[in-house]
């Protein structure tokens, strides 16, 4: 009995009514509840025995707390502090939590009313702040006495669910399963007849176990409830059934289907909090299982449990890296073991392997995480490594969301000259169809063939367009292999219909549309055997007609467009269409319907035919112009769609056209429309070069036009903006994009499945024909206008010759092909006169460009300069000797040209004047001009070898040299780069050599605009049509192929199975791992669990470098120490402080402490019971982790040594600076210090370093121990 009870124990009820009054006005006249008056008029009661008198100031102390729960709801400390005063006096705590469960019974049957109604609003009001008051006497101390009886726990589980309640009652059990966790003590009455008391013995926990209550009530709740991004419910179900393990008490639940149902759905998903607990209720119920399962989602033999554990904890581990973690490098690490899960033996059930490729699919997660993942999945299911048949679902829900996205399409196709491919959409059609042929049951087969098309169709617009065709191509693919197995996918009349439908789908461009249809049709033949007969036939709305495209399509209309037009014209028979007039005077009876829609092309078809046939006379010039201009307009109200677009260029620069345009720059010219006729070919080709700027497939007609015109008629060049259209053309060079992309790699499947349509059949030749066209249009330039070849290169020349230094490596406005195209030209462009200003500017232009390629070809010009002026290469030896080695660039661009120019010279004066300088210029301190010398000399020795010019192989130092340089394996063994490659400036001068040269495909390879086979083909189209031609200035060279192209990895071979015997086993990494512990919420109010775990301050103030501050930060709250100090905490606002401390600083408290006045502030930590040790190298310094006082104590001996190693419980850990250590300041004010022994030559550790080492060493003392 405490004095306190003595005390009371001699006062009479009179003197305790009177204190008790005085005590209890106190309590009521306080703003804020006085808890001390309040215990003490408790105290004053309890003390009693019982009076009639007393008894009715209880009653007066119950009703008091009972109506200040709702005043302050929300503030736990002040809930927590009443649940203590109620748990001290077992009269008065039986009371209040009896009127609270009263409470919540009453409430029940009011939760499915209105909560708009004042009067519910006010109750659920009272009944949340009561929810909240039990959650806090659950966080008193498990012997405390508490209010916990089965009732109870039976009344929050009915409450579970309901949205007003659902939040605060799940805290509740929370708290309540923390509670129960050990001992615990309740209120328990003994019997009606006596007063309630303290039970003397105390009910197991386990009796108040809800072991099967709560799964009822969770079984009972909707699938949506368990789709929301709350994760309250699964950390209840977590405490549940962690509790029950450490019970071992068996749950019937676990052998439910529906149990691991509804855990799979929290898995899939939520955020990361949920997803631990849901990992930790797998675990835990696998523990749990006392008998085999054997339900949809779980397969568990109790005699193997050891090895489910181990796959499931391996299973476990996996989806924190992948799914929860997101490292890349990880991820990528972890796809071996990945493997293991889903390869045949795998313990692991099929309904999880696929949640953890549903939740790192899932469009939250960032791309490059999804990405890796997805890829190993293609390749898993392409190359058969385990079982598919239970991945339907998946593919679905899964798998096609992701592999549909757009992104992955564009990002992966290949274009080259040979082929256009998507890598992705091919690895797309190939999963498919292994997935469809890999399951065995007609049934499921047929299921997932038809959610396959559901998917497409319910996608709508919102899926990519591209992906539509893949897919049906997969599907296609898996009904061809068994295209002989009527019963293999038999659609009825419903998913026939749904095919129908897609093929009708918009926003396909032309010719993906037809694949699209070709593909459906192909489908619906597959599923359909006799399509033309039966139900289907008949009653599928769209078959016939979606079999009537496909068939129309095999028979290729194309072709007979012209045809159709004669046959169907309302005036065959009674006109004569094959002169201008008969077709003007159609146009004009038809008021232009005759060119309208499909009819545009045929009817320029027929004008090209008649000027092809007919030599106009002066008087049909104006007809001609009429017809044009109709044309013009007519193609303009089209917006110049693609078959319009393509059929201009032909027809109105067609070669009388041409002559028109010119005979009336000429000729006065009398006739009407000839001055409009010209302003309308200008008009047409600047429309038409800028629309090829967007639609690549146009500038290959439109080159072929004008080249034609160009070399038909010169003077056609000055009359039209040719020279403009060369410089835009040539300056932006216009590529197909990847959107057009797609229509070409469509095209190339189109033809697999019908030879005739091919891409040039709807777009005419690919873009390197129109390059063939222009670039033969610069070999071939008439001399009567070369004027305008000169002011093309001037004017390719000028933003080159302009530029200002620093010149960046990479410009956007530079080109390979214009360097290609002035190396052309300065063949037909450069006089003498004008030579030196070219050699000048282009050396210019050397000097300070730095990328290799366009070096290259800038020596290459150069280099064709002197070829053609020879005398003008003397000068290269004398400026050579002129310039010292400050400028090395320029000396080895001086060097590359004088090799380049020994061949063509043939002058062995020149060549020994050469050598002799490459003796100095070998030992040169600067690398440019030694690697440039060494490289260059044996070339040079070789030539004059070959041409025996003895003054230079007959010199023994220049042998000597020779001999010295290609013994090295550099020069045997070169690096392949554009500056070693060997160049012939004449003998390579060819168009092959230029544009498919070695020193595109090195160094970031640059894009062939043009092949050689490109100019065969245009040369002998010129053969065949008999069109003569200028002979062309350069030749064209031996074939090359050098095209980088990406092979293509076959997805037919033979399937690898492979068993988890078959994989490499190797650790997985688990740095971001959870210990299922650390999901259980701490025991305690919320204010406990701010404590931190360790009992050390670490002050920092004296470092001032950023990097160190931010690695203490990590280090101090990853050993969860009580505060960091640092001299300024806007340090952490740095960005090296946060490179290494990287979210560490958001959970640490960091504080600031100037550097004076941490001498006083180690003092004040002192008389708080701290112990301030520094980490400094002294002469008093004790070694880290030692003791040698007590260890020689211990053998009852004595022992010189330096000092205590050890670290206090209660410690200040103080930093020294980078350089200067601790201060004398500092060192004055500390208790001792310790220093770390090392055993190198370096004496000292980095300041992070050493700090983690002296807070590991607490640990390892303390253990964390506060």
């Amino acid at each position: 009995m405490s004095e306190y009870d003595v005390i009371l124990s001699h006062l009479d009820v009179d003197a305790r009514l009177a204190i008790f009054e005085s005590f209890w006005r106190r309590v009521e006249a306080s703003a804020v509840i006085d808890t001390d008056a309040l215990r003490a008029c408790i105290r004053l009661l309890a003390s009693s025995e019982q009076a009639e008198r007393l008894i009715s100031k209880q009653n007066q102390i119950v009703n008091f707390i009972h109506a200040s729960i709702p005043s302050q709801p929300d503030d736990h400390d002040f809930l927590y502090g009443l649940a203590d005063i109620c748990s001290g006096d077992f009269r008065i705590g039986q009371q209040v939590f009896h009127r609270l469960f009263v409470s919540l019974q009453d409430f029940r049957p009011l939760i499915s009313q209105d909560s708009d109604d004042p009067s519910v609003r006010d109750q659920l009001s009272v009944v949340l702040s009561f929810l909240r008051f039990l959650k806090c006497s659950f966080w008193l101390p498990s012997q405390r006495p508490h209010f916990v009886t089965n009732d109870l726990i039976q009344l929050l589980l009915e409450l579970l669910g309901h949205d007003d309640l659902d939040g605060p009652v799940q805290e509740t059990l929370s708290g309540l399963f923390t509670l129960l966790e050990g001992p615990v003590v309740v209120f328990h009455p003994d019997d009606d007849s006596k007063p309630p008391c303290w039970t003397t013995d105390l009910p197991s926990t386990q009796s108040l176990f809800p072991s099967g209550s709560l799964w009822n009530r969770l079984e009972n709740l909707p699938s949506s409830y368990f789709n929301t991004d709350s994760s309250r419910i699964f950390r209840t179900w977590f405490q549940w059934i962690s509790l029950a393990s450490s019970q071992d008490v068996d749950i019937d639940a676990i052998y439910q289907p529906a149990y691991w149902r509804l855990l799979r759905i929290g898995l899939l998903s939520g955020f990361a909090e949920q997803r631990k607990y849901c990992l930790g209720i797998l675990r835990q119920s696998l523990v749990l299982a006392r008998r085999d399962i054997n339900v949809p989602f779980m397969v568990l033999e109790v005699d193997r449990r050891s090895e489910y554990s181990a796959q499931y904890e391996k299973y476990s581990s996996l989806f924190e890296t992948i799914v929860l973690d997101r490292y890349p490098n990880q991820i990528q690490a972890s796809l071996p073991g990945l493997t293991s899960l889903f390869v045949s033996g795998s313990l692991i059930s099929s309904v999880w392997t696929t949640a953890l490729l549903s939740g790192v699919l899932h469009p939250h997660v960032q791309d490059g995480a999804r990405k890796i993942v997805g890829n190993w999945y293609i390749d898993f299911v392409v190359h058969q490594k385990g079982p598919l048949e239970e991945h339907a679902q998946f593919l679905i829900e899964g798998f096609l969301p992701w592999a549909t996205q757009g992104s992955l399409f564009t990002h992966s196709l290949i274009s080259t000259r040979s082929e256009t491919v998507c890598t992705h959409g091919q690895a797309l059609a190939d999963v498919l169809s292994v997935s469809l042929q890999a399951i065995p049951k007609p049934t499921d087969r047929r299921n997932l063939f038809v959610d396959i098309l559901n998917f497409i169709f319910a996608a709508g617009g919102k899926l990519f367009h591209y992906a539509i065709i893949y897919i049906l191509e997969g599907l296609k693919d898996a009904l061809f292999e068994h295209e002989n197995d009527p019963s293999y996918a038999n659609l009825g009349a419903d998913e026939l219909q749904l095919v129908y439908k897609i093929s009708r789908l918009p926003g396909l461009p032309e010719i993906a549309t037809e694949l699209c249809l070709t593909l459906c049709a192909m489908v619906s033949r597959s599923c359909v055997h006799n399509i033309n007969s039966g139900e289907n036939a008949e009653y599928v709305p769209g078959l016939k007609e979606l079999e009537a495209k496909y068939i129309s399509i095999k028979s290729n209309e194309k072709e007979q467009q012209l045809q159709t037009f004669k046959e169907t014209n309302p005036t065959n028979g009674t006109k004569d269409l094959h002169s201008l007039q008969s077709l003007l005077t159609l146009l004009e009876e038809t008021k232009h319907t005759i060119i309208q829609g499909n009819d545009f092309v045929s009817y320029c078809d027929q004008v090209s035919s008649i000027l092809d046939s007919t030599t106009l006379e002066e008087s049909q010039h104006g007809t001609l112009y009429t017809i044009l201009e109709a044309l013009w307009e007519e193609a303009d109200r089209q917006e110049f769609r693609r078959p319009v677009a393509v059929g201009i260029p032909a027809l109105f620069f067609h070669a009388q056209c041409i002559d028109i345009c010119v005979s009336e720059q000429t000729h006065e010219a009398d006739g009407p429309g000839l001055d409009s006729l010209t302003t309308l070919l200008v008009k047409a080709m600047e429309q038409l070069w800028h629309m090829s700027g967007g639609r690549s497939y146009l500038l290959s007609t439109f080159a072929d036009s004008l080249r034609k015109a160009g070399l038909l008629n010169p003077k056609i060049i000055e009359i039209l903006p040719f020279e403009d259209f060369l410089v835009s053309i040539i300056e932006n060079p216009p590529l197909a994009k990847k959107e057009f992309l797609f229509e070409v790699a469509s095209a190339e499947m189109l033809t697999q499945y019908n030879a005739s349509q091919t891409y040039q059949l709807y777009y005419g030749k690919r873009e390197w024909h129109a390059y063939a066209c222009l670039i033969d249009l610069l070999i071939r330039f008439p001399e009567s206008e070369i004027q305008v070849a000169k002011r093309l290169l001037k004017r390719l020349l000028e933003p080159w010759r302009t530029q200002k230094r620093p010149i960046p490596i990479i410009s956007k406005w530079k080109d390979t092909l214009q360097l290609q195209a002035m190396l052309l030209l300065v063949e037909s462009c450069v006089d003498e006169q004008d030579a030196v200003w070219y050699l000048d500017t282009f050396m210019s232009m050397l000097i300070i460009e730095q990328w290799p390629r366009y070096r290259y070809l800038i020596e290459w010009i150069i280099s064709r300069i002197y070829y053609r002026f020879p005398q003008l290469a003397q000068r290269i030896l004398p400026d050579l000797e002129s310039l010292d080695d400050t400028v090395p660039v320029q000396i080895a661009s001086l060097i590359k040209l004088a090799v380049l120019a020994t061949p063509f010279l043939d002058s062995e004066q020149f060549t020994h004047h050469l050598v002799t300088l490459f003796i100095p210029f070998s030992a040169s301190p600067k690398v440019h001009i030694r690697h440039e010398a060494h490289w260059s000399f044996p070339i040079i020795y070789g030539i004059a070898e070959e041409k025996r010019w003895t003054s230079i192989t007959e010199n023994p130092a220049f042998s000597a040299l020779n001999k010295y340089i290609r013994s090295l394996d550099k020069f045997n063994s070169p690096a392949t780069t554009i500056r070693t490659l060997r160049l012939d400036a004449v003998e390579d001068f060819t168009l092959v050599d230029i544009f498919q040269g070695k020193y595109l495909t090195i160094e970031s390879p640059d894009r062939q605009y043009v092949a050689g086979e490109d100019f065969e083909t245009l040369w002998n189209e010129d053969s065949a049509s008999g069109f003569s031609t200028p002979a062309a200035r350069i030749s064209l060279g031996a074939s090359k192929d050098n095209e980088i192209t990406l092979p293509i990895v076959s997805t037919t071979s033979q399937p690898t199975t492979t068993t988890t015997a078959d994989l490499p086993t190797a650790p997985l990494q688990t740095k971001s791992g959870f210990d299922l512990a650390s999901l259980l919420p701490s025991a305690g109010p919320p204010s406990a669990s701010k404590v931190r775990p360790a009992s050390v301050l670490l002050v920092a103030s004296l470092i001032d470098n950023p990097t160190n501050l931010g690695g203490l930060s990590r280090i101090s709250e990853s050993f969860g120490l009580e505060a960091l100090y640092v001299n300024d905490t806007r340090c952490t606002g740095s960005k090296d402080f946060q490179s290494t401390a990287v979210t560490s600083h958001k959970h640490l408290p960091i504080r600031e402490l100037k550097i004076a006045g941490v001498p006083e502030f180690l003092i004040s930590m002192k008389r708080s019971g701290y112990e301030v040790v520094g980490v400094e190298q002294t002469d008093r310094s004790g070694i880290l982790g030692e003791d040698p006082a007590a260890e020689v104590a211990k053998a009852g001996g004595n022992v010189d040594f330096k000092g205590d190693g050890t670290l206090p419980k209660k410690c200040v850990l103080v930093l020294g600076s980078e350089k200067g250590g601790i201060t004398a300041e500092v060192l004055a004010v500390v208790d001792r210090c310790v220093e770390i022994r090392t055993v190198g030559v370096t004496r000292s550790l980095n300041v992070q370093t050493a700090g983690g080492i002296a807070v590991y060493e607490w640990w390892r003392e303390w253990g964390g121990a506060k």
